[in-house]
Order: structure tokens, then C-alpha cells, then sequence
């Protein structure tokens, strides 16, 4: 689609659990937007829906289809596990489609979905909404720029304990190697280490472990660690550079950075964003990319295969310390 439609662009959504009642709430509150179907199988009186979107909400999977036929995109934000399955038939309906990250359980399935896309002719990208955190779009070129000799990717999140049979990796983890990968531009080389927390009863970090660390080799040539965590007292999102021309510290939690910078050869740091949050600037972006067919900053299903294919290896690394522990013990 690249023309100006001459009423709302209507958005299909399925699911709406918490973050697909966010999407909700936040597309509709565009202008010259509107959700036009919701789906999810629970009651709605289960979902956090406005009640003037009641009327749009819909349990029959079928009856969401065709009326999300009608529709000019598509979100798609139930669990990890229909992702590609609902992605995929609402490709089939011809609809340009946002999917909450990870886009699917297996690498393989997001380029099955690539292809389709690519057939179909319909935009396809992943809701990586850390890429629209105004502290790290203030910051993205610096980090990318400079060469770092040390740095450091945290995230702590006490809440995704209500997930802890998610894997911690792509359920947190997935968005600093996002960062890591497809904002600052570090390819990953070699996992210079894997270790996960194992819980009382030896379970793994895909299996209810508090906290997962990383060390990669990157392209760069310096190493990268990532921490991630369910630890219960601490809430914390940001990214650490230091080297030879100063330091970076971006704190995503907060949507603020500071900065010591010695060497003035370099992009300048962009201005920081005050308008809006995350969420809203990534709907923006999935809107303009419905409306002229270009990509706006987000998360495409190659970029998301990448990172998936880079979860599965720590992954099975984390399997196997967590073989190894239960075998010594």
C-alpha cells in the first residue's frame, strides 16, 4: 500500500493478553487509526480491553479471519507458540503484519514467513520495541561508531517471573542481542561463555533459572556480555561502552544516557526523544511502512531469524551445562 487511504487504517489484532491489550490500546489511539477486530480465546471480561472495544472482540478464530480480510494490517501477539500460524494465515489474507518478538518458536519458521511475505507482496516485521526506546535512538550511531573495548548489555526484569517456563533467553535476552546485532551492528564470531542459574531443583534458564550471562566474540573484535535475569529485587535495563575515547552509559529503564566522549571524531548523539513512548513510536513506524511500503526502523524476519538462530546455539549450550551439573551431582 503506498497511497493515503481516505478513511482510518484498520488494524486486525490477535491476541489480548498483556502486551496484545497494549497494542491495542496504543494503535487505536492513533489518528487516522483504528483496531477493527480483536481476537483472543478467553472471555473478553479476561482481557484489559476498553470496553468501547468490546463490540470488535471476538473468541472464533474463523470469524477474526475474515473480518481481519477487511483490514489494512495486522498485529500479531498471542502466544509465542501460534505465532506462526496465525502469522502465516493472515499473510495469506494479504495483510502486512507486526509480530510480538520472539516472531516464532524456530528460526526456520521466521524465513518460512520471510517467503511468504516476499510472495505475498505484504510487509513482515517483529516487534523488537527496544529499537524505539528514545535513549537508545539518541544513542545508536555513537554506540555503533566508536570502537569499544569492553561492553556490557543488562536487563532485569522481576515481571517476566510470571513467564518463567519461557525460555529467559528469548524471552529477554533476545532483545540486547537485537541491540547487539541490528542497532549497534556487532556480528557475533564465537560464545566466549554460556552460564545459567540453576534453580533448587536443577532446572535450566529455558526452565525457570533467575538469570542467564553471555560473553560473544564480536566482529569488532571486542567482547560483548549480556546478563539477564528474573531477580526479584531488581529492575534494571541499560548498556555499558568503554574505551580508549571515553565511556556510554544508556539507561533504557529510565530513557536517559550519559555520556564522556574524549574523542570528537564521530556522529554527534542525536536529541532525545520526549514525545511518546516505545510502544507508540514502533506503531508509527509499522503505519508508515503500510502506507509507502518501506521499512521504518523495524525488525524484519531475516534480522529476526539472525537472532533467533543465535538464541537457539546459547540455548543449547545452557542444555548442556545443565546436563553436565546433574551428571557431576
Amino acid at each position: 500500500m503506498t497511497a493515503r487511504l481516505s478513511r482510518p487504517l484498520q488494524v486486525a489484532v490477535a491476541g489480548a493478553g498483556r502486551m496484545g491489550a497494549r497494542h491495542v490500546r496504543t494503535f487505536d489511539g492513533l489518528a487516522g487509526v483504528e483496531v477493527s477486530v480483536i481476537h483472543d480465546p478467553r472471555p473478553a471480561d479476561e482481557c484489559d480491553l476498553p470496553a468501547r472495544l468490546q463490540g470488535r472482540y471476538t473468541r472464533n478464530y474463523q470469524a477474526f479471519l475474515a473480518r481481519a480480510c477487511r483490514a489494512d494490517m495486522a498485529v500479531v501477539a498471542g502466544p509465542t507458540q501460534t505465532h506462526f500460524g496465525v502469522a502465516r494465515d493472515l499473510i495469506h489474507c494479504g495483510l502486512p503484519c507486526l509480530v510480538e518478538k520472539p516472531m516464532t518458536v524456530r528460526p526456520q519458521e521466521c524465513l518460512a514467513l520471510s517467503r511468504l511475505a516476499g510472495s505475498r507482496g505484504t510487509g513482515l516485521f517483529c516487534a523488537h520495541v527496544e529499537r524505539f526506546n528514545p535513549a537508545l535512538v539518541a544513542t545508536a550511531d555513537v554506540l555503533r561508531a566508536h570502537t569499544w573495548e569492553d561492553v556490557t548489555l543488562t536487563r532485569q526484569n522481576p515481571d517476566s517471573a510470571r513467564l518463567s517456563r519461557d525460555s529467559l533467553v528469548t524471552d529477554l535476552m533476545i532483545h540486547d542481542l537485537d541491540i547487539m546485532q541490528h542497532v549497534m551492528g556487532l556480528a557475533p564470531e564465537a560464545l566466549l561463555e554460556v552460564e545459567g542459574g540453576l534453580d533448587d531443583r536443577g532446572r535450566t534458564a529455558g526452565d525457570g533459572a533467575d538469570h542467564v550471562t553471555v560473553r560473544v566474540q564480536g566482529s569488532a573484535g571486542y567482547p560483548i556480555t549480556l546478563h539477564a535475569g528474573r531477580l526479584p529485587d531488581s529492575r534494571l535495563r541499560a548498556i555499558d561502552a568503554r574505551g580508549a575515547s571515553g565511556r556510554v552509559h544508556v539507561d533504557l529503564l529510565n530513557r536517559c544516557h550519559d555520556m564522556e566522549l574524549s574523542d570528537a571524531v564521530g556522529p554527534s548523539m542525536s536529541p532525545l526523544s520526549t514525545s511518546g513512548d516505545a510502544l507508540t513510536h514502533q506503531a508509527r513506524a509499522m503505519v508508515a511502512s503500510v502506507m509507502d511500503g518501506r521499512n521504518h526502523g523495524l525488525a524484519s524476519a531475516d534480522e529476526c531469524w539472525q537472532t533467533l538462530t543465535l538464541c537457539q546455539l546459547i540455548e543449547q549450550r545452557l542444555r548442556l551445562a545443565s546436563h553436565r551439573h546433574i551428571c557431576r551431582h
